[in-house]
């Protein structure tokens, strides 16, 4: 993972590094966000990242003015910075473009890849990616392109006035007023955009939280109770959710110094949502009729009765 935040933090250009990613993009095996320029701390490129069983971690990124680069990268490749290398992309074995990468860093390659290109096109519409480099061959599925593509350029709209931090070696500005307004309304607009995030992300738990903790509904357990045992089927998602209000718990108050007192009220932030659409959704099925509780055996219900079981 490690690896992969490094990746996509120089996918733009090298030696320049990148701080992020500050909020999160989650779209199938896709995951990333938004990244600054540690030199002055403005917003650099929005990226995702998604790695395969070959080891490689293929990314994808977009800049403020909707440059596109497509990148591959491997811990074991042991590439010469600063040359280029010629490379066949075939997408679904029958459509072959031919690029030359810019190697950035011993391990990552990078490829232009420009809006409304017979690239990305392939790229947004293909199903699988084959990468080939004389000898060495490396394919991809690739899964929900067409969704993560928006996505990145919604990161992008929402992410100009966001402000990373600055390196130490990097010049230190006074903090005038004006200065000090501009930084609040970054922060502002920071919090926005991971509020938008968690609530995508809120969206796509509580859909799965809906799927799972169905057929507990109609049973006397406890909300909180249902409520965990479905949280274990969805912990991916659940698990995105409270890194998503972890950095905005740090965005309100400031990095802090202790991060699991941070963490411990993120869980219990996502843990009180989940009850409370639990708790909302019973109360919903009662409201029509629809009672808690286990049948009797003896009383199966009548043809047509049965409720549906859908949060």
């Amino acid at each position: 993972m490690r690896a992969a935040i490094v990746a996509l933090s120089c996918l733009l250009s090298l030696p320049a590094a990148a701080a992020g990613p500050f909020g999160k993009i989650v779209v199938g095996n896709w995951s990333g966000g938004t990244f600054t320029n540690d030199q002055s701390g403005a917003f650099s490129h929005c990226a995702v990242s998604a790695r395969y069983k070959s080891g490689v971690t293929m990314l994808t990124s977009v800049t403020a003015q909707f440059s596109w680069l497509l990148g591959f990268s491997k811990p074991e490749w042991k590439l010469r910075t600063g040359e280029t290398l010629k490379l066949r992309l075939v997408f679904d074995r029958s459509s072959t473009i031919e690029v030359t990468a810019n190697i950035k860093s011993p391990t990552l390659v990078t490829i232009a890849m420009p809006a409304q290109s017979t690239l990305i096109n392939a790229f947004r519409q293909g199903r699988y990616l084959e990468l080939v480099a004389n000898d060495a061959r490396y394919t991809f599925a690739l899964t929900s392109t067409g969704e993560m593509l928006p996505a990145l350029v919604e990161c992008v709209k929402q992410s100009a006035n966001v402000r990373g931090p600055v390196s130490p070696g990097a010049p230190v500005r006074a903090q005038t007023p004006e200065a000090t307004e501009k930084e609040r309304a970054a922060r502002a607009e920071k919090k926005a955009l991971l509020e938008k995030t968690r609530d995508l992300i809120r969206s796509k738990m509580l859909a799965c939280i809906g799927r799972e903790g169905a057929p507990m509904l109609l049973t006397d357990e406890k909300a909180e109770v249902v409520a965990k045992a479905a949280m274990l089927f969805c912990k991916g998602d659940v698990d995105a959710l409270t890194h998503a209000t972890i950095e905005i718990i740090e965005t309100e108050d400031g990095r802090p110094t202790n991060r699991n007192a941070v963490r411990e009220a993120a869980e219990k932030r996502v843990q009180e949502v989940v009850t409370a659409h639990v708790i909302r959704t019973r109360g919903e099925m009662i409201g029509k009729g629809q009672r808690p509780g286990n049948p009797a055996p003896s009383r199966p219900a009548e043809p047509g009765s049965r409720p549906s079981q859908s949060l």
